[in-house]
């Protein structure tokens, strides 16, 4: 740009030196019509040259300092970067233009010639552990526990009970498991019942029916009162009693005999069958999401949040073996993917949609984006920025302004010699 506006700077200054010379052969020669001709020609294209020049430098300043209809772009400065950031958002970059563009780039091909040029596997589990530790160091216990409440029962009222508890029966007794299932259960309960909170439980019980009892009149008070004075009633005795009573009960539903066991195999078949109807469906589902709708998970994920977050933030072989299982099912994945032209394939093209989905919707930030720049600008910086990518352009009309109006002149000697 610099040397065209020094080409027609002295382009304009050999015009002007031409018409002083012009000048003083006209003082020497007055009558000869070649000194008035030169004159002329000079005279038009200092003329022209000079208005070219006033003209292209009002786009910018004020030349000489005159005020009228001059410093064009920073007096539209607004105006103008509106235009342009218009231009780069519908012409330049135009959605259409982008989307074509989008269609011809190859994302996986390039993502998969990248990759060949590292070590995967050392990335991989640098790049788990990183992402452990960072989890671990910014994740919320609190945050965790009340959106895991809610997306948890989300995700489970959505989930069918009756079609898998179903298909769990059948593959149960396929297998001939139904009895090892029967057994699980058992232990379970065996477990359950032997806890002392269970004797409690049984101890709370006769206490509400004594109490029940001695309610009902003032004989039924009288007698109740009565017989634990003379130690005829000992509730603490009697929960015990039942209590062995319950495990001696529950451990004889072990045997394989047993016709609880018996009955629970035959049960389970049909179960199985029932839990296809869209009646059974209907009212488990509805029995598993009024038990969700009580059931408060926020305090338990909170809790193992918590606890996970305290295990994660320190090096131990539980963190080690967590990082190792996540790296490695990141590797068996990366591997299926190279050797899966249909992943790829769906990558790709879900890259693309994913693209085009959030061009869409974002591509007002294409205009956005040049108006922010170009208004950062000051009036100087927008004039370099103009000049920078037009003034080769405008310089050159600054040139021709001279070679036209010296054409114009040699065109005006013409006519006054043939007329």
């Amino acid at each position: 740009m610099k040397t065209a506006m020094r080409r027609a700077n002295i382009v304009l200054s050999v015009a002007a030196g031409l018409f002083v010379a012009a000048l003083l052969l006209k003082q020497i020669y007055p009558f000869h019509w070649l000194a008035s001709a030169f004159l002329t020609v000079t005279e038009a294209s200092l003329a022209g040259g000079v208005a070219d020049w006033f003209a292209v430098t009002a786009l910018f300043r004020r030349p000489l300092g005159f005020p009228y209809h001059t410093a064009l772009i920073p007096r539209n400065r607004e105006r103008i970067i509106r235009a342009l950031a218009h231009a780069v958002e519908q012409d330049f970059l135009n959605k259409q233009a982008i989307k074509e563009r989008l269609q011809q780039v190859q994302f996986i091909n390039k993502l998969l010639t990248y990759a060949e040029g590292y070590e995967m596997n050392s990335i991989i589990r640098t790049t788990v552990d990183k992402l452990v530790a960072e989890i671990a160091e910014n994740i919320e216990p609190e945050v965790v526990g009340r959106y895991g409440d809610r997306i948890l029962k989300l995700v489970l009222k959505r989930q069918l009970v009756a079609p898998e508890a179903a298909e769990m029966f059948c593959w149960l007794l396929q297998q001939g498991r139904a009895g090892e299932f029967y057994t699980a259960v058992h232990h379970e309960i065996s477990g359950i019942v032997r806890q002392d909170k269970t004797r409690n439980a049984i101890l709370s019980y006769l206490e509400q029916i004594k109490q029940e009892t001695a309610q009902k009149n003032w004989l039924s008070s009288f007698l109740t009162g009565f017989m634990e004075t003379i130690d005829a009633i000992n509730l603490e005795d009697a929960a015990t009693a039942l209590h062995q009573e319950l495990i001696k009960t529950v451990d004889d539903l072990e045997a394989t005999d047993s016709t609880l066991r018996l009955w629970f195999q035959e049960e389970l078949q049909g179960m199985a069958v029932k839990l296809e109807t869209p009646e059974w469906e209907q009212s488990i589902d509805t029995w598993k999401n009024g038990l969700l709708n009580r059931v408060d998970l926020v305090e338990t994920l909170t809790l193992l949040a918590n606890n996970l977050q305290e295990t994660l933030m320190q090096p131990s072989d539980f963190r080690s073996n967590a990082v190792e299982w996540v790296a490695e099912q990141v590797e068996s994945y990366w591997l299926r993917f190279k050797e899966s032209a249909e992943l790829q394939n769906q990558a790709e093209e879900y890259i693309k949609n994913l693209l085009v989905v959030m061009l869409d919707q974002e591509h007002h930030l294409v205009g956005d984006v040049a108006s922010h720049a170009l208004s950062k600008l000051s009036d100087e910086d927008l004039n370099a920025f103009i000049e920078d990518k037009a003034g080769h352009d405008l310089d050159w009309i600054r040139v021709n302004g001279v070679v036209v109006g010296g054409l114009a002149g040699v065109g005006l000697v013409a006519i006054r010699l043939l007329f």
